[in-house]
């Protein structure tokens, strides 16, 4: 059984942890190769949207907009959204378009279902470019509510069509919380096993890092179009993160790939039950490098469970990463002194007995007392700070540490790695 928080009663958000759903939907957006992503908004917005990425993933980012002014926003910008599918597709000529929608629109009501259909009438050209669709509002919730439509709205447009059976083939839903380096840590564990793994969306080619001669106004990496109608052949499906079953879900609904929902791939017992699902599925022995991984996570606990024992440990992130981080923390016996989360979408898998609650990081303040480790993105410096209290970077944005893209949390190196920065961060 969770238990709530104790949060003083207040009528504001004080420094809200929460970042735009517009935001969450653009990061799905990336993970598309040849993908060209419009925001039907103004250009504040996208451009806020572009800086907060950017800073985290130290990436350029293909984000373009419809450009909404004040006699648009009182109007509306329907003919705005048509003129700016056209323009995209015309000018750029991506393989896909992925549009969502911001507070501004859907507070007038732009219905874009109705503008796409439109420009189809008038410009029947353009019916060979696919378009998803994703409503992306700000008083939705945060980044992850954004994400998932993102992807629905992906899978819904371009992998509505059966497609023929693949034995090794399995269709992945990494959540919002994962990292580059985390997708990547995951498909070469479905690999291990004999599997091709098909993530959507797939950001481990796109935000990794790489090398790019210049920058281009579609998506460079990523899962491809003909890829993501392979997934409905998928022998099976896995969602990472509570807030994601729905896309599994969704998939299964309507081409009856087996889906599996797993709610954290941080923490021995998470990663022990997926890897002994793969292991069934593929009728295959756990590989070595894997059970190898599995000692090497096994020692470090032993090593360093006294210090890791009894430490109280205050958590501010998205729902997601929460799930995954107190699970992993409570195994090696920290306390939870308080968990808050952006949005409430994912929290009914959290671990019982963590106190959770939703709230902002003016909240974090008020129960960060006492206890040795702050967890959570760059902004909650301005918490642990003052207090003297070590902090852990995690979640979206990082702006003031390295290599946060190349960083793995998921699986047994990337729980070693989380446990040994939790350990090293304190030691500071």
């Amino acid at each position: 059984m969770k238990n709530s928080v104790s949060l003083a009663e207040r009528h504001y958000t004080g420094n809200p942890q929460k970042n735009s759903p517009a935001l969450g939907a653009t990061m799905a957006y990336m993970g598309v190769d040849g993908l060209l992503a419009l925001l039907h908004g103004s250009q504040g917005c996208s451009t806020f949207i572009r800086l907060q990425l950017s800073r985290h993933f130290k990436e350029p980012i293909p984000l373009n907009s419809t450009a909404l002014l004040e006699e648009t926003a009182i109007f509306g910008g329907w003919e705005h959204l048509k003129k700016g599918i056209a323009k995209a597709a015309d000018k750029f000529k991506p393989r896909i378009i992925g549009v969502m929608s911001s507070g501004l629109t859907e507070t007038f009501g732009d219905d874009m279902n109705s503008a796409w259909a439109s420009l189809l009438q008038e410009r029947p050209d353009l019916a060979a470019t696919p378009v998803a669709l994703a409503q992306t509002p700000d008083y939705i919730g945060s980044l992850q509510e954004g994400y998932l439509r993102a992807v629905l709205a992906l899978l819904e447009t371009l992998a509505s069509e059966p497609a023929p059976r693949e034995a090794k083939t399995v269709a992945l839903f990494p959540g919002a919380h994962f990292s580059p380096a985390d997708v990547e840590e995951l498909k070469e564990i479905l690999n291990l096993f004999g599997f091709e793994p098909l993530s959507l969306p797939d950001i481990s080619t796109s935000l990794d890092g790489h090398d790019e001669l210049e920058p281009a106004p579609v998506v460079q990496g990523g899962i491809s179009l003909s890829d993501i109608r392979r997934l409905p052949g998928c022998k099976a499906a896995f969602s990472f993160g509570p807030s994601m079953a729905g896309v599994g879900a969704a998939l299964e609904k309507r081409h009856g790939v087996a889906h599996h929902q797993v709610d954290s791939l941080t923490g021995l017992e998470a990663v022990d039950s997926f890897i002994l699902k793969l292991a069934e599925l593929s009728e295959k022995p756990i590989p070595e490098k894997l059970l190898r991984q599995r000692s090497r996570l096994l020692d470090t606990m032993a090593d360093y469970h006294d210090q890791l024992g009894t430490k109280r440990v205050v958590l501010a992130l998205e729902a997601d990463l929460l799930v995954a981080l107190t699970g992993s923390l409570t195994e090696v016996g920290a306390i939870v002194q308080g968990a808050l989360a952006a949005s409430p979408l994912g929290l009914q898998a959290m671990p019982p007995g963590i106190p959770v609650a939703v709230g902002d990081l003016e909240h974090l303040e008020d129960i960060a007392a006492g206890s040795h480790l702050v967890i959570g993105n760059s902004n909650a410096r301005q918490v642990a700070g003052p207090k003297k209290i070590p902090h852990l970077r995690a979640g979206l944005p990082v702006f003031d540490r390295v290599g946060i893209p190349q960083k793995v949390w998921v699986g047994y190196r990337g729980t070693q790695q989380f446990l040994i920065d939790v350990l090293n961060t304190m030691a500071k």
